[in-house]
């Protein structure tokens, strides 16, 4: 151990062993990444709301904050045109996702929150985008 800290000075630390590309990121050719399916790693939320200005930008800005990309929305009016549904595929899923999940169940704007599978998501942006 050397230097006044008592810690190991840059030289003794132990050195990763391994390359890394131009923006520093590790890649480890002997090391394989878990062969995980894209759809893992999604959630699909679906949110009842109501009809006002601003909704989506306000349901949105939640999602950003949260630093939870929005990988796909869809919308659709709901009944006499006073509610909609909104869709969201947001990747990937983590602890921010269930935060926003209960945040989004304060906006007043928001009737109800659920998280669904994704072929369940997959059928309802069919049943839209053949309307």
């Amino acid at each position: 151990m050397s230097g006044e800290t008592g810690y190991p000075g840059p030289h003794e630390r132990a050195q990763p062993s391994g390359r890394r590309n131009p923006d520093g990121t590790r890649i480890d050719m002997d090391e394989t990444p878990p062969d995980r399916d894209a759809d893992e790693r999604r959630a699909v939320l679906t949110t009842v709301v109501k009809n006002e200005p601003g909704v989506t930008a306000k349901i949105t800005g939640l999602f950003a904050r949260r630093q939870v990309n929005i990988e796909r929305i869809v919308g659709e009016p709901m009944g006499d045109g006073t509610r909609s549904r909104i869709t969201f595929v947001v990747e990937p899923p983590h602890p921010g996702v269930d935060q926003v999940k209960r945040q989004l169940k304060k906006l007043l704007p928001v009737i109800s929150v659920e998280e669904l599978d994704l072929e369940a998501a997959e059928e309802l942006t069919a049943s839209v985008n053949e309307s």
